[in-house]
């Protein structure tokens, strides 16, 4: 299998992770977007919350065609970063997005 597809696989594992995880929350909606043909893998909410709309990106991971995995959101407190590194992405390979340009240089992770 190649990088690509090995890291398509594994931003979808951790997506329908992330899913199962906020089904037991009742007063929202999990929406699962998944693009294989653009790399995009989010999930997403919608619900309302004392009187309010919640609706917004949960997790957006990015799996360009360069082989590089862009975290560019990950409004949860998984460390879904960690999670991709664990699950096989390569720190080389992986972009925190939600990182400045200019800080990502002082990461161990790829800065683009």
């Amino acid at each position: 299998m190649d990088k690509l597809t090995h890291y398509k696989q594994i931003a979808k594992q951790i997506i329908e992770s992330v899913l199962k995880k906020l089904a037991q929350v009742k007063d929202y909606e999990s929406l699962n977007v998944v693009d294989d043909n653009h790399g995009h893998y989010l999930v997403m909410a919608d619900g309302w919350e004392n009187g309010t709309r919640n609706y917004g990106p949960i997790v957006h991971i990015q799996v360009k065609e360069d082989g590089k995995v862009w975290l560019r959101y990950d409004g949860t407190d998984l460390e879904i970063g960690q999670e991709l590194l664990d699950m096989g992405i390569a720190p080389d390979d992986f972009v925190p997005a939600f990182h400045s340009p200019a800080m990502r240089r002082f990461t161990s992770f790829a800065a683009a």
